[in-house]
């Protein structure tokens, strides 16, 4: 099972088992790994599970989160990779995913890992999905969204590709992952999203005509063949 290990100045403090969908990270009580110091947010960063692998996401923490010293909003993790969360490090360890080649985007970019640097880029796979597109019902009017990512936030922090309008609204209300196959929705934990009028509260694969409600938002997914 994939694990984190929390060290301070080198020193294990305790080790981690990531057995739920979600693992959130911060100073406050309610986190599953709590850090007491206060260059850590009070909900700095969350660990989440997609598909095979797992996804780091700053929480909009005001000191950062950076994986490898490089700065980012989202990186996929892979096996040993170093984060650091204000004075403290954390090891993520998983031997079924292979060690990481190339580094981490740096805040801002919208990939996960940096692009090969290769002269003649290796040719698209023919497999690959093509692009789907979430459609606005609610509200109208709203320019369609282009699902080119490997994951696609729902939310109302301010990198979301899909924004939430109100300041209650959470800051993440669910993933949109792109995967060789198709598309899967993945709710945040405690947040009410429903597809086709039922609430879902695991990943679930989208088709063509599926329709996403989540606070005031509500969104049709149109698949690739559409």
């Amino acid at each position: 099972m994939a694990k984190i290990l929390l060290k301070f100045k080198g020193a294990l403090i305790k080790e981690y088992p990531l057995d739920r969908p979600s693992i959130r990270i911060g100073r406050r009580d309610d986190n599953d790994i709590r850090i007491d110091n206060l260059a850590v947010s009070g909900h700095h960063a969350k660990i989440q599970k997609v598909d095979d692998g797992y996804i780091l996401v700053d929480l909009k923490s005001t000191n950062g989160t950076f994986v490898n010293r490089k700065k980012i909003l989202q990186a996929r993790l892979h096996h040993l990779d170093e984060i650091t969360i204000g004075k403290h490090t954390l090891i993520f360890e998983d031997e079924t995913q292979p060690r990481r080649e190339v580094e981490p985007q740096q805040v801002g970019e919208t990939l996960q890992e940096a692009p090969s640097r290769e002269k003649h880029p290796p040719t698209k796979k023919t497999s690959q999905v093509q692009a789907a597109r979430i459609h606005f019902i609610e509200p109208p009017d709203h320019p369609e969204v282009v699902l080119e990512k490997k994951l696609t936030i729902i939310g109302r922090r301010e990198d979301a590709d899909i924004r939430l309008k109100g300041p209650f609204g959470p800051k993440v209300a669910a993933f949109i992952s792109r995967k060789p196959s198709g598309y899967a929705i993945l709710p945040e934990e405690k947040v009410k999203v429903k597809v086709n009028g039922e609430l879902i509260t695991h990943q679930i694969d989208l088709s063509d005509g599926d329709v996403i409600e989540t606070g005031s938002l509500k969104l049709l997914f149109v698949g690739p063949e559409s």
